[in-house]
């Protein structure tokens, strides 16, 4: 049972840069108190992080306000008074950071809306600020705590600089200010643009100020990617982080210098590589020799750079439950009994009970980062550039971009790897790129089928030659990929042992089908199908609603263009209209797509009933496997922990199949 995990370093400031918010040697704290003059902290339920740390405020949030109990009302907190949040955002679209100085930029955002409340006798009860955020970003942190805010009854009104401070998006324009808000009895009022949602008249300035705002993103964020492309097309880096073995020049933010540190471990793994090692033994070397994988050494470089899938300076506080053993907490948490055994100064593998050890979490060198890595071309003075983009400035998924279509510039900088030895690596890769499907080229009859059930990994097939014939064994892809630091399912599985047992349990499922009454089958399916036709039916409906929905929507647009065209409307007037019916044809679509993909997996189902019946009434008995049946049959397969006391080793198998 995991009791804590310790994360070295990492305190509840830390995702603050502190710098940022600091008021610089020289500056006048005078600003800082009068802004803090203009609060009264006894009414304040919530304050973002960098607003109580640039305002020294010793004050601990309520997180019940973000809860449906509705604990605060106006009556009882504040009187007569309307209670106010604020919202305050910066970001470099909109020029907010004065001179690079995040601090000041919010202090006079600040200042402007806690002068406004005093004057209108509002009552501050929440501050949400963000910083370095574009407002068409809909998953802005602070900005969805404040929406919660709002619907769970805790405010009258939001105060912010603008609109634009609020959102650039035109849907969340529509979707807050002129629907939700409304039914939570909100008020949004911005100051610079005089937005007042308690204005009558106010509504198509505040949509066609919501249409501008988003075409200036829409702009910006066009002559973004042009401009980037333009500068990796001059050889010019535009990522965060250098390459392992790379520092950015402090001259030159847009080029490489080499990081001698760690090119002197980029140039062991090319020798080694080219000497005829490989990458397991490559890993073992680098693991043995306790060198910091890339991100770790990136991290220990004090660099802010972080990869998701790292743990760094884990360690977890681990109480020792009934059946455990130090090799399957081990193989569990991504560490090794050595370093646990090590950590904890035992004398053994030995463990009781309730017993509390610290497991340390282990950075191995793995197979693919040393690929990776040999395949880059960084490394010998090339830029690959524009490898992935998101795909629009709503859409901030990535996608990645096809090998042809990447920007390469050579000569760039600084090589670490002379030419010959890459050409060497090179040539290796050449070699073995055909090699393991089998020695005849043919799939595995396991490929894709075969998962570690100690770790989950899949499982990697070896070959071992005796005389003549050629025999096919499987491992752990993780224990393999590490030169065996992780995972302690070490025993290989033979190819034939796994076939066998697979052809015996297909068998006993075909055994199953065939001992049922047909009774209670035929009963049971069609009591499944029924239920999945009568789901189809209704979904279909709707789906015929929506498309004239969407039609009607369409043809009024087309009726908008003629009466603009007439003069019977202005181009206020038409904008705002169709805009309106855009969208709702936008969210008429997006139910469309939905009720396809249900659509999809119900038709599935009911295809899956039947199929499972076609299947078993394909075969009686099954004399041997090919991979068309255990594709019919088998989705995957785990191979556990073989125990060498019972000689028996646990098989899970996932079904395509019901019986």
């Amino acid at each position: 049972m995991v009791i804590n995990v310790f994360k070295e370093g990492n305190d509840e400031n830390d995702a603050l840069d502190k710098n940022n918010y600091s008021i610089k040697e020289g500056d006048d704290d005078s600003e800082v108190q009068k802004i803090k003059s203009h609060l009264d902290i006894t009414y304040l339920k919530y304050v973002s992080d960098n607003i109580k740390y640039l305002l020294k405020l010793n004050i601990t949030n309520d997180n019940e306000c973000f809860e449906k109990s509705n604990k605060y009302t106006k009556d009882k907190e504040t009187g007569d008074k309307y209670r106010v949040i604020l919202y305050i955002r910066l970001s470099v679209e909109d020029g907010d950071v004065i001179d690079g100085d995040v601090s000041k930029s919010i202090r006079n955002q600040l200042l402007i809306l806690l002068d406004e409340c005093e004057k209108r006798g509002w009552v501050v009860v929440a501050i949400f600020c963000e910083e370095g955020i574009s407002g068409a970003d809909d998953n802005r942190p602070e900005w969805n705590k404040s929406l919660k805010f709002c619907e769970y009854g805790n405010t009258e009104i939001v105060l912010c600089k603008s609109q634009s401070r609020f959102s650039r998006s035109m849907e969340m324009i529509e979707k807050y200010l002129h629907n939700e808000f409304i039914t939570w009895n909100i008020r949004f009022v911005g100051l610079v643009d005089s937005t007042d949602t308690s204005v009558i008249g106010n509504k198509k300035t505040r949509q066609i100020n919501g249409l501008v705002n988003e075409w200036q993103v829409e702009d910006q964020s066009i002559n973004i990617r042009a401009v980037l492309k333009n500068k990796q097309s001059n050889g010019l880096f535009t990522g965060a982080f250098a390459p392992y073995g790379y520092l950015k020049d402090p001259k030159d933010k847009y080029h490489f210098i080499i990081d001698e540190d760690a090119a002197r471990v980029v140039r062991k793994i090319f020798e080694m590589y080219a000497s005829g090692n490989g990458a397991t033994k490559i890993c073992l070397y680098l693991n043995e020799n306790k060198i910091p994988i890339p991100s770790i050494y990136k991290h220990q470089k004090g660099l802010k750079f972080n990869c998701p899938t790292v743990k760094y300076d884990q360690r977890i506080t681990y109480q020792v439950e009934k059946g455990d053993s130090l090799v399957a907490i081990a193989d569990k948490y991504q560490s090794t009994v050595k370093e646990i055994i090590q950590y904890n100064s035992m004398e053994s593998e030995e463990i009781t009970e309730g017993q509390i050890i610290i497991i340390p979490v282990v950075h191995v060198w793995r197979t693919n980062t040393i690929y990776n890595l040999l395949k880059n071309e960084v490394y010998i003075g090339t830029l690959i550039q524009h490898k992935n983009e998101i795909i629009s400035y709503k859409n901030k998924k990535e996608r990645s971009i096809p090998k042809e279509q990447r920007i390469v510039v050579p000569h760039c900088h600084e090589a670490i790897i002379d030419k010959e030895t890459w050409n060497i690596v090179s040539a290796r890769f050449e070699r073995y790129r055909k090699v393991k499907s089998n020695k005849k080229g043919e799939i595995s009859l396991f490929s894709g089928k075969l998962k570690c059930g100690c770790c989950g990994h899949a499982l990697y097939r070896d070959y071992h030659e005796r005389g003549n014939k050629t025999y096919s064994y499987w491992l752990c892809g993780n224990r393999y990929g590490t030169a065996k630091f992780l995972c302690n399912n070490k025993k290989l599985v033979n190819e034939q042992e796994i076939e066998r047992i697979l052809l015996d349990e297909i068998n006993k499922q075909l055994d199953i089908y065939y001992d049922k009454s047909l009774v209670e089958e035929k009963y049971y399916e069609q009591k499944v199908v029924n239920s999945l036709e009568d789901e189809i039916k209704l979904l279909q409906k709707e789906k015929k609603e929506l498309e004239n929905n969407i039609s009607k929507k369409q043809n009024t647009i087309s009726l908008l263009y003629e009466d603009r065209a007439n003069g019977i409307i202005d181009l206020t007037e038409f904008t705002m209209i169709k805009n309106k019916n855009s969208i709702d044809i936008g969210h008429f679509q997006e139910r469309l797509r939905n009720i396809e993909s249900e659509l999809l997996d119900l038709n599935k189902k009911k295809l899956e009933k039947y199929d499972t019946e076609k299947i078993l009434k394909k075969y009686k008995k099954i004399e041997s496997l090919t991979r068309s049946i255990l594709d019919e049959f088998i989705s995957k397969i785990h191979i556990g922990y073989y125990n060498p006391e019972t000689k028996t080793r646990k098989i899970e198998i996932e079904w395509n199949i019901s019986t």
